[in-house]
């Protein structure tokens, strides 16, 4: 089964319990519900895309490094 979704994961805790707060000038003001961590987006836009739960899975526990990504 497959699910349309956007996901932002909090880099700090993990949760996906993730929002934005507000939109303001292009910028985007994200909150994470867990544990209060809050950073300001510029210069990126939301999408959605068709996953399967266990593609959704592997991306909530796949974290990027400084100057590491997936190809």
């Amino acid at each position: 089964m497959s699910e349309f979704v956007s996901v932002i994961f909090c880099r700090r805790c993990g949760s996906r319990y993730v929002e934005i707060k507000e939109w303001k000038s292009g910028s985007a003001l994200v909150h994470c519900r867990t544990c209060g961590n809050s950073t300001e987006l510029n210069g990126f836009t939301l999408g959605r895309c068709q996953v399967t739960k266990k593609e959704l899975d592997i991306a909530r526990n796949t974290s990027a490094g400084v100057n590491e990504f997936e190809k």
